[in-house]
């Protein structure tokens, strides 16, 4: 995925990226690069899909975040921001609390629901399944369904969302049991970073589209994974 001048979320993640890629450099070094199931290298392999869950979990997080500053920032006023979104902070800044509102409250207004809104999906439930980042986009930015732009030829949106949810189910096993059932081997790890970039490269691009059609300003460049807009 290279990218010149990459806005802040995709910039976090490459560099998160390039340690879940250093793990595999790892395993390489210590069996070889040759064909035939590798032992006692397991642990690599587990420590890589938690570690690769974690930076599809930051990218979430900083996706939406710098969608919601880009909004504020070209917004001449709330109107801009979707209906929902802005019934959603009403309901919090009503009675006395609409004077929060004021002159340019309702920015401040916005950034507390993201961070109320994070808490209570992704960040808190430490589980960023198909679920619950659609939610966070629903409720912060308005983006009704994020995983909706998440198919590419061979995969359906369906498949893709299934597969980003066992990969997070795989991972709070490891976490939370540490010792799988099921063997973790490094064609898992290959595929689910495989899966997690086109992930990230089509929700930069789904973002950048909805961003434009509110405020008529580009926030940044769409960007191709493996021939994948």
């Amino acid at each position: 995925m290279p990218i010149h001048n990459p806005p802040a979320h995709l910039r976090e993640f490459l560099g998160n990226m390039h340690e879940v890629n250093q793990l595999l450099g790892i395993h390489g070094n210590v069996v070889g690069q040759g064909p035939g199931r590798k032992r006692n290298v397991e642990v690599l392999n587990k420590s890589a899909i938690v570690l690769l869950v974690a930076c599809w979990e930051a990218y979430v997080e900083d996706l939406a975040k710098t969608s919601l500053e880009f909004m504020i920032d070209k917004a001449p006023d709330h109107k801009v921001f979707p209906n929902n979104v802005l019934e959603r902070v009403c309901s919090k800044n009503s009675g006395i609390n609409a004077w929060n509102l004021a002159g340019t409250g309702w920015k401040t207004a916005l950034r507390n629901n993201l961070s109320e809104v994070l808490a209570k999906t992704v960040g808190n439930l430490n589980t960023p399944k198909t679920a619950q980042v659609n939610e966070l986009f629903l409720k912060s930015v308005g983006h009704s369904k994020l995983s909706s732009c998440w198919s590419w030829r061979g995969r359906s949106e369906k498949d893709t969302s299934e597969a980003l949810d066992s990969l997070v189910t795989l991972r709070n096993t490891i976490a939370h049991r540490v010792k799988h059932t099921k063997s973790v081997r490094k064609k898992h790890v290959v595929e689910a970073i495989d899966l997690v970039s086109r992930l990230a490269a089509k929700s930069n691009n789904e973002m950048s589209r909805f961003l434009h059609k509110l405020v008529g300003a580009s926030p940044w460049n769409e960007v191709t994974y493996k021939g994948t807009g």
